[in-house]
């Protein structure tokens, strides 16, 4: 086993069968630590149906884009059907505007409500550049291309229904060692994580992996900085989580976008618009708002 700061292993993230939402917001979810829920995906249908060959029958000619490039899903899938470390096909491809397929991700998981993104007085516009929910394909040896935390400091969840995947999750506060993007904080400048000699400091951060197996999700916490790796052909539901834990730094980060993209008149009145709501979702959810398990939306976006 690595020390935590060479690499570390997966005893840093607890692994546990079931967590009742009260639970889980108490061990985790405020404290923001991660963790592996193995029972999670129990009520979908998604991991017996997302498999290479669905997608392939049903969806082989839909368009996807991969670092620039464009190609076809089915393309993609079977490139990444042969990869492998030496020779890795193209990763990360994503899938989403795909609303048929909602029903085989429903419900959503209790954890990871209550979430915001449904309700009516959220600007929808702030969310430009965010997909809620996406689907990930990759083959073995397929690398993120960066390392990162979820923009706007959304939690993460990463379902897996297919494959195996494996996550390397940065402790907090070690900014200083990660080589941060002075102009999109959320992204980190290291472009090849295994080159030591262009970015060292990288590597005396103290980091953890962890494998998550077909059924399992990840609860990556807000402004967790983190990498993946698929060690099989594999397909992830992924998807993050706005609520009253992460708000504020949700809003800070929104108020920061505004201003990188020169808009500081926007920036004042998210600001404080968001500033004022708040306070009153929190008021509601504890009536039960922002708890559709349904996802609140008719598709993949």
């Amino acid at each position: 086993m690595d020390a935590p700061q060479a690499g570390g292993s997966d005893a840093w993230v607890d692994r546990v069968d079931r967590l009742e939402p009260r639970e889980f917001r108490a061990r985790y979810l405020e404290p923001r630590r991660p963790v592996v829920l193995q029972r999670a995906l129990d009520p979908w249908s998604a991991p017996d149906r997302f498999t290479p060959e669905f997608f392939l029958e049903r969806y082989a000619d839909r368009p996807v884009r991969i670092r620039g490039r464009h190609y076809r899903l089915g393309e993609v899938i079977a490139l990444q059907q042969a990869s492998s470390e030496a020779r890795p096909a193209p990763y990360p491809c994503t899938f989403a505007e795909c609303g048929d397929l909602m029903a085989d991700v429903t419900p959503r998981f209790g954890c990871s409500l209550p979430n915001r993104h449904t309700s009516p007085f959220m600007p929808k516009s702030v969310f430009d550049l965010v997909n809620h929910l996406e689907i990930f394909f990759g083959g073995p040896g397929g690398e993120f291309p960066y390392l990162h935390y979820d923009m706007l400091r959304m939690h993460a969840w990463i379902a897996q229904v297919h494959g195996d995947k494996e996550f390397t999750l940065y402790e907090r506060g070690q900014e200083h060692l990660l080589y941060v993007h002075p102009e999109m904080p959320w992204m980190s400048r290291v472009d090849d994580l295994h080159d030591a000699e262009r970015w060292p400091l990288l590597h005396q951060a103290r980091r953890h992996r962890v494998v998550v197996r077909a059924g399992e999700a990840l609860f990556i916490p807000c402004g967790t900085w983190h990498t993946a790796r698929c060690l099989t052909m594999n397909i992830t539901v992924a998807f993050d989580q706005l609520e009253s834990s992460n708000w504020r730094e949700f809003v800070r980060d929104v108020v920061v976008e505004e201003r990188r993209k020169g808009h500081r008149a926007r920036a004042l009145w998210l600001g404080l618009y968001l500033g004022l709501l708040g306070p009153m979702l929190t008021l509601a959810e504890r009536c039960g708002a922002n708890r559709r398990a349904d996802w609140g939306t008719a598709r993949l976006h």
